[in-house]
């Protein structure tokens, strides 16, 4: 009854308002040139009005888009990360593969867990020991070449005496000539090849590798090029070796495990012997 009383007393804003309803949609429904300017200015209003609300939705696609563009992004840059550590690893094991065949020995990876806090580096711990085999005086390698010898093996894991040690020594060889001598380190990223005569020929660019004197490290593993060679001593060659390995790098090494013997009197048992080779 109220709605009755309010219609009759608005009657005339009501038949306003119906009529004009109704010509919109007449104007929208007909095909007429003014009928089709008429709805675009229509709808220009109602355009400017949804304007806003639809940036929104377009800046909310967008945000959600480039939020899953970003985590694609650092999924991909992970996936480069480990495939360039792969080809890493694989060029190290190539390189390893070029040393002399040694049916002899077994390679038993090992990583480096602790480092000396000295400036020398003269020694490291690795995280295998004698539990998988590793005894005293074993060479240990890297695919670039000579590191160092186990100096001392515990049960999970052993240290190891670096080239880069004042006390270390190991027999080596001049490549090309077969001239033997001692090397020791030197100091600023050299090592030197001591007691070598000096009428023998060693030349800068020589490639000195392990003799394998003595028994205890194996012959053949790359140590360094001759970097100069100085004739002023009357005895003795003064022979300065760039080393392959870089000491400072190291993260990953190699263990040389001598294998099982026919008739040995103990099986897997290993030859212990000083630094020196």
């Amino acid at each position: 009854m109220k709605m009755l009383a309010y219609l009759d007393r608005h009657r005339d804003w009501v038949a306003l308002v119906v009529a004009l309803v109704v010509s919109v949609a007449l104007m929208s429904a007909s095909g007429h040139p003014n009928a089709d300017t008429f709805r675009r200015t229509v709808s220009r209003p109602f355009e400017l009005f949804a304007a806003p609300f639809n940036f929104v939705t377009r800046a909310v696609s967008l945000w959600d888009e480039n939020a899953d563009l970003r985590a694609k992004l650092v999924e991909l840059s992970a996936e480069r990360s480990q495939w360039r550590d792969a080809l890493l690893e694989n060029a190290r094991l190539r390189r390893l593969l070029g040393f002399r065949d040694r049916p002899e020995f077994d390679y038993l990876a090992a990583e480096v867990i602790a480092r000396e806090p000295t400036p020398a580096l003269s020694s490291l711990v690795l995280d295998k020991g004698s539990g998988q085999g590793i005894d005293v005086g074993q060479a240990v390698v890297t695919a670039d070449g000579l590191a160092g010898v186990v100096h001392r093996a515990g049960p999970a894991s052993c240290t190891v005496l670096l080239a880069t040690d004042r006390n270390f020594a190991v027999s080596a060889r001049v490549e090309r000539t077969r001239v033997d001598g001692i090397v020791r380190w030197a100091g600023g990223g050299k090592m030197a090849l001591t007691e070598v005569p000096r009428n023998l020929d060693v030349k800068p660019g020589d490639r000195v590798v392990t003799s394998g004197l003595g028994g205890v490290i194996p012959g053949g593993i790359p140590i360094g090029l001759v970097e100069s060679v100085n004739r002023e001593d009357q005895l003795f060659l003064e022979v300065i070796v760039e080393p392959f390995v870089q000491y400072h790098k190291l993260e990953e090494l190699f263990v040389l495990l001598p294998r099982a013997r026919a008739g040995d009197s103990a099986a897997g048992s290993s030859e212990r012997g000083e630094p020196r080779g």
